[in-house]
């Protein structure tokens, strides 16, 4: 769909719901177009960093001895 500037700010809530069913909507003014899509949010945090996080280690189990915690202030 395409619109102009001023109709898509009057009809925010309907570009809004097409955007939503999966719609572009294309927003034309004088510098140029721009398109309006809507983007699926990550479940968790773990969905959001899938496949950029990298676990060599059993991180369930303390990685150093009690000993070697030595804060430094």
């Amino acid at each position: 769909m395409v619109t102009n500037t001023r109709n898509f700010l009057r009809s925010f809530v309907s570009f809004k719901a097409k955007a939503r069913k999966g719609e572009t909507v294309r927003v034309q003014d004088k510098e140029g177009e721009f398109l309006f899509t809507a983007a699926s949010p990550r479940k968790s945090l773990l969905g959001a960093a899938k496949g950029k996080i990298v676990f060599h280690d059993d991180l369930t189990k303390p990685t150093l001895p009690n000993e070697s915690w030595k804060p430094s202030l």
